[in-house]
């Protein structure tokens, strides 16, 4: 290179070692030497690709390429150079090197080089693997049709002292990674993202973070101190025929995490977590979601931990059904893309609540988790239930280890109630002389609602409760009574909130559900033959009054004869009605959101071009038989011309219901969910229904001869039996809950009103009792 000064466009590519401090500080001699060794090695790559070496950084190179192309193929060469070299070697012996590469506008002064494309590359080397290549999306833009090259979008990075995010991808690449046998990884085409597929990964991440840690985890947590559990091995639980019976298994070391517990496990790893009721399971299980959150966010080979509630499982389904099923429902991932994370293996399954499914359903689960595991050997698996119910099962899920979480120490109970201070002094001095009550405080849910319940209130009327069940509940009806007195709201009494609740907890009870979400309220809710009967009714009504006037509208139109249209339009309502309410009322009652289809105007613009061409097929091959029709049977034009004429005019209306209908896009993943959502959506749905069906009906009764009007509103009842169906069903279900007292009209709200009371916690666009044992306390308030 001369020393002149000038600008160009130049690849910029930085390598840098990634272990250098590390060895340098145990043998800086040796350490040296090894450098050198790889240095020397790079730089003779980097000529054979006619590149040039700028200057030396310590431990890395700056290296200057005329091309992209040039500079991404010698960096690939120069790992995969340094893998064949690190096979024979010694772990001691092994330097790992990453490599940063962008593309842009640099200074040349001095046998130096400025600008942002070194300072690019630099933090992009940063940003690389040990042993890897991180490129820019400029770089990429103009080497991947270049080369035979995967590169795994890493999402837009912040990088210092550059104004714009940048976006960035890694390379795959097709060899072991320089490192030794501890270091050992191999780069697969399964680790391969797009840019869509990054984005999914990134979206579903966000929402598991969203819901169960910030929304129930964090929301559990405030103003409460996280105590440590305890951790036992409960290898009994599980089934390994090599196993002592007579065994016993010490606890693990104090300071021992789920998270330790779990990274010590080998590849496909699989674990149980055993519990007392409000023993802490499922704030571990959120505990161990939350850390691996963090790794899968950070690197794109781990799998995406996501937690499911094990209540809503069905015993007929596979859990891989199952599984699609509610990331869909839960999630809002399209059922595709939730088949190919399966299919990939490229989920971790933190699955809470085996105790919570029907008891007499649990030992099929055990069965269907197991033949799960066997047909997909390397997903991660965490499973909680309680300890007792679990004992109880005649199958034993294979997994690789089980733990059981130690109820509170007195130590850890007398700690906690000092931090909270002196508005729980008159506890704590019960707490002291009373055996029972220290066996209720043992656990930790308990404990946390004794704080909140308690706080400057005396403890007397507890004491003379003589046994452990009767107290637990003379304990959360008075955590009930406190938070339903919280910020003096006036928006509820306190006596319809409890039946609202209590109503609520039942139907989750006795339909196993965890999560309650308002759009899969079903008909099988209501209480009676009577209320279905009612249900029925109200769509047969409503459908048959949006048919007869349609049919009104219709007849008068067409004959100009308004009379004769409203006695049509009562036979078709009074006909429509029976119909609806006997088919979508009763037979085929179930309600089903359309929430998938999304517009694209952008789509529908791309498919104009295409929906034209469709357009002049149809109009040739149809245009003939409308003039024929209009020449022999109309006794109307030429023929020629009629046929040019009704060409046209299908062709454009082909052309442009075509467009339309290309318009409709499903998302692999929706990107926000709120309180129900999917009837949100399906009304969204409805309208475009409405639209396209107007429009394309309107276009088929012009090409007829038919007045527009008429073939509009005709298309209009397209919404009606489509999106529209989900839409009648809820409208009507709610206002048979809301007529018998079970439920308050606006539902989301009053909702959103118990959480705030800490009742209910929000996942997503779905509600949760705060716990199992709360939700079971409200379902038998009922039956008292």
């Amino acid at each position: 290179m001369s020393d002149e000064s000038h600008h160009t466009l130049a690849a910029i590519a930085f390598t840098k070692s990634a272990n250098f401090s590390t060895l340098i500080a145990e043998d800086e001699q040796h350490t040296q030497t090894i450098l050198s060794r790889d240095i020397e090695l790079i730089t003779e790559i980097c000529h054979d690709f006619e590149g040039s070496v700028l200057k030396s950084t310590g431990d890395g190179l700056l290296m200057y390429f005329v091309s992209a192309l040039s500079a991404v193929a010698c960096a690939v060469k120069i790992q995969t150079a340094l893998t064949a070299a690190a096979e024979n070697l010694p772990p001691e012996d092994i330097l790992q090197h990453r490599i940063g590469i962008h593309l842009g506008d640099v200074f040349f002064c001095d046998s130096d080089v400025m600008g942002n494309a070194s300072l690019v590359a630099a933090q992009l080397q940063e940003i690389a693997p040990a042993g890897g290549i991180c490129i820019s999306q400029t770089v990429y833009d103009v080497v991947k049709n270049g080369l035979a090259l995967q590169a795994t979008y890493c999402g837009n990075k912040e990088l210092k002292n550059i104004a714009d995010p940048v976006p960035a991808y890694q390379v795959v690449l097709p060899t072991k990674i320089a490192g030794g046998a501890a270091e050992e990884r191999v780069a697969d085409v399964r680790t391969y993202l797009t840019r869509e597929e990054y984005r999914d990964r990134i979206i579903l991440i966000n929402k598991v973070r969203k819901y169960w840690i910030c929304g129930v985890l964090e929301t559990f947590l405030r103003d409460r101190a996280l105590i440590a559990l305890g951790l036992n091995p409960q290898l009994d639980a599980l089934e390994l025929p090599w196993t002592n019976a007579d065994a016993t298994f010490n606890p693990l070391p104090p300071a021992t995490k789920i998270i330790d517990k779990f990274k010590q496990l080998p590849k496909g790893r699989t674990l149980l977590i055993l519990g007392e009721p409000g023993g802490g399971k499922t704030t571990t299980l959120l505990e161990l979601t939350r850390e691996l959150l963090i790794s899968a966010e950070h690197d794109y080979t781990q799998p995406l931990p996501v937690v499911f509630n094990l209540s809503s499982w069905e015993t007929k389904q596979s859990i891989a059904d199952w599984l699609v099923q509610q990331l869909h429902i839960q999630y809002q991932v399209s059922k595709e893309t939730g088949k190919n994370w399966l299919q990939n293996q490229q989920l971790l399954l933190m699955l809470d609540g085996l105790d919570e499914i029907n008891i007499l359903a649990r030992d099929a689960c055990v069965q269907a988790i197991n033949q799960f595991s066997l047909e997909f050997g390397q997903t991660e698996i965490v499973v909680t239930s309680r300890l007792q119910d679990y004992e109880l099962l005649s199958n034993r899920l294979k997994v690789e280890d089980a733990v059981y979480l130690q109820p509170l120490s007195l130590e850890q109970i007398d700690a906690y109630l000092t931090k909270a201070g002196g508005e729980l002094a008159a506890f704590k001095q019960a707490l002291k002389q009373d055996v029972i009550l220290q066996e209720l405080a043992r656990s930790p849910l308990m404990l946390s609602i004794i704080t909140l319940a308690y706080q400057g209130k005396s403890f007397e009327d507890v004491s003379q409760l003589y046994s452990l069940e009767e107290r637990r509940q003379h304990v959360l009806n008075a955590y009930i009574e406190r938070m339903l007195k919280r910020r003096s709201s006036k928006q509820y009494s306190r006596e319809k909130a409890r039946r609202w609740l209590i109503w609520l907890a039942q139907q989750m009870r006795d339909k196993s559900q965890s999560i309650f979400l308002i759009e899969l309220l079903q008909s099988t809710w209501l209480p009676n033959l009577w209320y279905k009967l009612i249900y029925a009714i109200i769509i047969g009504v409503i459908a048959g009054l949006l048919c007869g006037i349609g049919a009104a509208l219709n007849v008068g139109i067409l004959i100009d004869d308004w009379q004769l249209g409203k006695v049509a339009g009562l036979i078709i309502a009074l006909g429509t009605g029976i119909i609806a309410a006997i088919v979508f009322g009763l037979i085929y009652s179930k309600i089903n959101p359309v929430e998938t289809i999304k517009w694209s105007w952008k789509k529908t613009i791309k498919n104009l071009i295409p929906g034209l061409i469709v357009g002049v097929i149809s109009g040739t091959i149809l245009g003939p038989f409308g003039g024929l029709y209009y020449r022999f049977v109309l006794k109307l034009g030429d023929g020629w011309t009629e046929a040019l004429s009704f060409g046209l005019r299908t062709g454009l209306g082909v052309a442009l219901i075509f467009a339309l209908l290309r318009g409709l896009n499903e998302p692999s993943i929706e990107t926000s969910t709120i309180p129900n959502q999917g009837i949100l959506q399906s009304a969204k749905n409805a309208i475009i229904f409405f639209l396209l069906g107007a429009t394309g009906m309107g276009l088929v009764a012009f090409i007829l001869g038919l007045p527009v009007l008429v073939g509009a509103i005709t298309g209009l009842l397209f919404g009606v039996f489509g999106a529209g169906e989900a839409c009648i069903k809820h409208l009507a279900l709610r206002l048979v809950l809301f007529c018998n007292g079970s439920i308050p009209w606006n539902y989301a709200r009053f909702l959103d009103w118990a959480t705030e009371h800490i009742l209910l916690q929000k996942v997503g666009g779905g509600y949760i009792f705060i716990h199992r044992l709360l939700l079971e306390h409200f379902a038998e308030m009922g039956n008292r």
